[in-house]
Formats: C-alpha cells, structure tokens, sequence
C-alpha cells in the first residue's frame, strides 16, 4: 500500500492532525538546529509554527519529544526500506544497509541537529533512545538472526550481543563525526569501517 492510499484512507481531520504535528516538528527541528536546544522554547515554536501552545502539548508531551519523534521518524523510513530487501541480500549487506542508511540520514539532518540529539540524550536521557524495541533495533537483530541461521555468521556470539556491539560501533562513528564538526562523509567511513569489522564475525 502506497502513502497515497494510505491517506485516502484517514478523514479530513486526521489529516489535518498529521499535517499539523509535522508542521510542529519541522518548525522545532529548524529552531533546534540554528539555535540549539536549549536555546529554544515551546512557546518559540508555537509562534514560529503558527499553532496554540494546547495544540503542540497535544502531540508532543514536552520539548524533549521533538529528539524522540527524530528517533521515531528514522525507525519509520527504515522500516519501510527493510519491506524491500531483495531475498537474496545476505545477512551481512542488510546490516551494512542498515548502518549506513543511519548514517545518511544524520547526514541529511545535518552535524548541528544531530549534536543536540546526542546532548539531549545525554543530559536528559530518553529511554526510547536505547530501547531494544525499537523497530530499528528488531530490524536489525533479525538480520544478525538470518545471519547466524544461514551459517553466514559464525557461531561463539548470540544475536541479540552482536545487535548491541553493532550499534556501539555505529554509534560511535557519528559521534566522533559530531566532534570533528561533520567534516567527513560520514556514510563512507560507516561503510568502510563496518566492512573492516564484520569480518571478524564472518564464518569462514
């Protein structure tokens, strides 16, 4: 089912309520990463967005959930990429797919939004941020699962161990992408890196 179908399917109103919780977001995202987090308020992005402050605490339950809705967005778009592995995509491309789609899409956000992300994280802490039940996180622990059922992955490891290792490591990368200011491709680096390290995991 296309987005098209989809939105054939909700009621006027619903789509009113989808397009003004993204309005909200996409003004809070622009705020958060010309200004920086902590530089913004709620009653900033109400004006800016042109909405009640009733309405913003309506979808979203503080300024916090703006950096959790970024997590949920990122699970969404790869979810639906992951509907269309081809069946033939061995365990160890899914996982490289799935880091570097990560990493493109810090990318894309840009270094300034995905630093307030990371201090967010770290400051005020979002449990959605490490949560094992994440779509993104079962994504790709299914794939490490197909990895080590189909014999591409050699035995001594548990997936749901290297799941964790996996996204440390790419974790890590944009990290240290964020300290050096975005000044490097981070999907090139993610993919040569995970190249060098899923070796170690290969059954030979």
């Amino acid at each position: 089912m296309t987005e098209t179908d989809c939105k054939h399917k909700l009621t006027k109103r619903q789509i009113q309520a989808n397009e003004t919780r993204e309005k909200i977001y996409n003004t809070a995202f622009k705020l958060i990463t010309d200004r920086g987090f902590e530089n913004v308020t709620v009653d900033e992005i109400c004006s800016e967005s042109g909405v009640a402050k009733g309405s913003f605490y309506h979808y979203f339950n503080s300024k916090d959930d703006i950096i959790v809705e970024t997590y949920k967005i990122v699970d969404r778009k790869f979810s639906d990429e992951a509907e269309h592995f081809p069946p033939h995509m061995t365990s160890f491309d899914k996982i490289l797919t799935t880091v570097c789609f990560q990493a493109e899409y810090a990318q894309m956000k840009g270094v300034d939004f995905v630093r307030q992300i990371y201090k967010n994280q770290l400051e005020a802490g979002t449990d959605f941020f490490i949560s094992e039940d994440r779509p993104y996180f079962k994504i790709l622990k299914k794939s490490i699962e197909e990895g080590i059922t189909k014999g591409e992955i050699r035995e001594g490891f548990s997936s749901i161990e290297l799941t964790r290792w996996v996204l440390s490591f790419s974790r890590g990368i944009t990290y240290d992408w964020c300290l050096h200011g975005g000044n490097y491709d981070i999907g090139e680096v993610m993919e040569r890196v995970f190249k060098i390290v899923m070796k170690n995991f290969e059954n030979s």
